[in-house]
């Protein structure tokens, strides 16, 4: 029995790259010249190629049946992000509704072109792909040359793909009212993340909170470090207090953390130096995941739902699937903030 052609055969014989061989075995159209799809499906015919994994069902024009998940450089599989897997089980409830499955795929930094195609030439043909987080522009335009649907969440990419993220100003300025009311008027940020621009983005929209209600945000209190875990909530906060110094008068009554992770670390480190919350300090947090209320003290937060992000990005992938226009139009969806007054904030002291 003859041994079946395979796509490097079927790429030189005609003389088209592999990646686009690899494009229109799986089910691939958009994109693709008439001349080069006849010419490929009729070669691999003639010589009896069947790509791996794909049955009858699978032929050209047939709907796509698994999402592909891609993560940001700096996550790992074996430690999840808090946010992030919130919004993959949301991600979860909709697309198994539609018997949609989904694949890990990797992370930014362990992905190129020649692997991604590679990788998705072993698979069904994808529904889209998800990117969780800030990725490089470069990397999203390597995305798409796949020719499939890409849906950012917890960032935007213009022109390149849909989105769907959170309302930080909403969120920080349900924070600010919130602090306001109870009468703060010295506030300190522990940010992580540093280099990511969701950071920057709650970090303006502290200044200019702030700035509506003439407070100042003293940059001495600002306090900004390249990862977002408890740990370095707990390192954030024994620097502000450094920063502090012995002379308490001006310092900050409100701590403002990115995210909850980081005010659980902030919070143990408040528990060991003797500082009381709330009733010397008030701590908030922009997050709406578990661990805001998974032990006590409930922490004050807000933000957008993140499985509520997961489940929204799961219907624009389901809805853009059935609109022959969906390259055309790309969506930035926005998620309204929600609010919870926990047990790490009240009055200002005195």
């Amino acid at each position: 029995m003859a041994k079946r052609i395979s796509q490097s055969q079927i790429a030189r014989e005609l003389g088209v790259s592999q990646s686009l061989v690899s494009l229109v075995l799986n089910g691939r159209r958009d994109g693709i010249s008439d001349k080069s799809y006849k010419e490929i499906w009729q070669v691999a015919v003639a010589n009896g190629y069947v790509p791996r994994g794909m049955q009858p069902i699978h032929a050209p024009g047939s709907r796509s049946n698994y999402v592909g998940i891609v993560q940001r450089g700096g996550l790992k599989i074996d430690q999840p992000s808090n946010t992030f897997s919130h919004v993959q089980q949301g991600l979860f409830k909709v697309l198994q509704q539609s018997r949609i499955s989904t694949t890990f795929l990797g992370g930014e930094r362990d992905l190129n072109e020649e692997k991604l195609f590679e990788l998705l030439g072993q698979r069904d043909p994808l529904q889209g792909i998800v990117i969780l987080g800030e990725v490089s522009e470069s990397f999203m335009r390597a995305l798409g040359e796949l020719r499939v649907t890409l849906l950012n969440v917890y960032a935007s990419a213009p022109g390149l793909c849909h989105s769907v993220g959170p309302n930080e100003k909403q969120s920080v300025d349900q924070i600010v009212d919130h602090l306001v009311e109870l009468g703060h008027e010295r506030f300190a940020w522990l940010g992580g993340n540093c280099k990511l621009g969701r950071h920057q983005m709650r970090l303006n929209a502290l200044r200019e909170c702030l700035a509506v209600r003439d407070i100042k945000l003293d940059d001495k209190f600002v306090v900004s470090v390249e990862k977002g875990d408890r740990q370095e909530g707990f390192d954030c906060a024994d620097e502000l207090m450094k920063r502090v110094g012995d002379d308490h008068s001006q310092a900050p009554t409100a701590w403002v953390s990115y995210n909850g992770l980081m005010a659980r670390g902030a919070h143990q480190f408040a528990l060991l130096r003797g500082i009381r919350i709330p009733e010397e300090i008030s701590l908030a947090a922009v997050d709406r995941t578990r661990v805001c209320t998974e032990i006590h003290p409930n922490l004050t937060s807000a933000s957008s739902n993140p499985e509520l992000v997961g489940m929204e990005a799961a219907k624009l992938l389901c809805k853009s699937d059935d609109e022959s226009d969906k390259n055309r139009i790309l969506v930035d969806l926005v998620i309204a903030s929600e609010f919870s007054e926990g047990e790490t904030s009240g009055p200002v002291a005195g």
